[in-house]
């Protein structure tokens, strides 16, 4: 009896030594990250490259840290990183949020007591140099309230919202209304099309309350959303707006560099979904923040 009890005691003092040396690696791991940002980062890419190769087919080419900061969480901090990927139908940019304490890393990051999605606190925010003349749709340059909608002609989330919301501005004595051209083409490849012919009209000035009439043409009737030919979307766009727009005239190289500065600017602003709201230079996630101004 005495034996046994002896050694399950020497048992118990291994798993308690394992224990610790499992918590003191631990340790060791997190104060070395939280001395040496640059082993964190790498740590943070790591991570990434791992989960990417191993559960996509897609392969990386670069992968940079656009951004890192320390939440509002002690211990954490939220990484923004720079991706540019090759897959099988071609390479694209992206961003991807991660968060970590040194020790584990997490994709996505609540307050437990308000709900809060930590990527609100990891988005950047919009410039004023941003509030152009060229992206203005409604109010003034000189309104002291500034909405910026990053929109696809064809996402099915904005065709209903961008009217309401267009007239809502309007309605207001000093807010005014930007919107950046941010078709995905990915899911809509038609919207890249339109928002070229959207452009077109914009330089020319020919139609007033032009968006709000691009987002209430009911495309839909004319064509696909997937579809590629673009004489058969730019006739559509035509025969709903009453233009008579050319492929030559809406693919000059004026038109594709203001369609890559608005691209640009989304990539720049990590912004992937559309509509993105934000609200003077914030994000806002409930796209509703606007309504209290009077």
């Amino acid at each position: 009896m005495k034996k046994i009890i002896i050694k399950r005691k020497k048992m118990m003092k291994k798993l308690l030594m394992l224990k610790l040396l499992m918590i003191v690696g631990v340790l060791g791991l997190i104060s070395c990250d939280a001395k040496t940002d640059v082993k964190l980062d790498d740590k943070v890419m790591k991570f990434e490259e791992t989960r990417i190769l191993s559960s996509t087919n897609l392969k990386i080419k670069t992968m940079t840290v656009h951004s890192k900061k320390e939440l509002p969480l002690k211990g954490w901090t939220g990484y923004v990183l720079s991706l540019e990927l090759l897959s099988p139908k071609g390479d694209f940019a992206t961003k991807d949020t991660l968060y970590t304490d040194g020790s584990v890393v997490v994709m996505d990051l609540y307050d437990i007591k308000t709900a809060t999605n930590y990527k609100e606190f990891m988005a950047p925010e919009l410039s004023s140099k941003h509030y152009t003349k060229e992206h203005l749709i409604a109010g003034k340059l000189t309104a002291k309230h500034k909405v910026a909608v990053f929109s696809d002609p064809l996402c099915p989330a904005c065709i209903p919202y961008l009217p309401g919301l267009i007239d809502e501005i309007k309605a207001k004595k000093d807010t005014a209304l930007y919107y950046i051209h941010l078709p995905l083409q990915s899911l809509h490849p038609a919207a890249m099309t339109i928002t070229k012919a959207m452009i077109k009209l914009e330089m020319d000035g020919s139609i007033d309350g032009l968006t709000k009439k691009i987002y209430q043409a009911n495309f839909s009737t004319e064509f696909d959303s997937r579809e590629t030919d673009s004489q058969k979307i730019l006739d559509g766009v035509n025969k709903k707006l009453g233009t008579k727009l050319t492929l030559k005239e809406i693919n000059t190289k004026a038109i594709q560099d203001k369609l890559d500065k608005d691209l640009q600017l989304s990539n720049d602003m990590g912004i992937q979904g559309t509509p993105t709201i934000y609200v003077d230079g914030k994000q806002d996630r409930t796209r509703s923040a606007y309504k209290k101004f009077k």
